[in-house]
């Protein structure tokens, strides 16, 4: 049932973000490949990379004060390795992101309800498949090339009995287009 509940919720994201796909928006999207290693000591050392794509969405920003503050879709198809144990997990989430610098420096922070069927690895247990990603993290768009760097924590928020986290020091290399 647990299953089921995920899966649909994953759907729903989905179909709320599917109307900015369909908007002329220039510049808007971006698609590139993310990886790095774990941040902090837990029982397992990780390596990790992601296929993700962003999405600018047409939305206004929340505070009138920041007008430069803008949404975006942040989705990502990962997979994490520690050892001889690998798993893969599914992301889609939102980010507020801001420009500065003539647009050459975006400032992100967001958070991806995540889908990880695979969640032992060696004498880690992240408790679930259920988890939530949360990051903040800056980028250098030069032309359509974007760098990047984020800061990611992953956890299961409490849902289940048991709950390490994981940090992730996460560099990317994508293309806006």
């Amino acid at each position: 049932m647990r299953t089921y509940l995920v899966c649909f919720l994953f759907c729903m994201a989905l179909g709320l973000a599917a109307p900015a796909w369909t908007l002329d928006i220039p510049a808007g999207r971006e698609i590139g490949l993310r990886g790095g290693v774990d941040a902090t000591g837990l029982e397992e050392n990780y390596a990790a990379q992601e296929l993700y794509f962003l999405a600018d969405l047409p939305w206004a920003s929340p505070v009138k004060a920041l007008p430069g503050l803008h949404f975006r879709l942040d989705s990502g198809l990962g997979h994490v390795r520690s050892g001889a144990d690998s798993g893969v997990w599914l992301a889609v989430g939102a980010d507020l992101f801001f420009r500065a610098c003539g647009d050459r420096l975006i400032f992100e922070a967001g958070w991806r309800p995540t889908w990880l069927p695979d969640y032992r690895f060696g004498d880690d247990h992240m408790g679930g498949p259920v988890q939530f990603s949360s990051h903040a993290g800056l980028a250098l768009q030069w032309h359509k090339t974007v760098l990047g760097y984020r800061f990611q924590h992953t956890s299961n928020a409490g849902l289940y009995a048991k709950n390490p986290g994981l940090d992730l020091h996460l560099l990317s290399l994508g293309v806006r287009f």
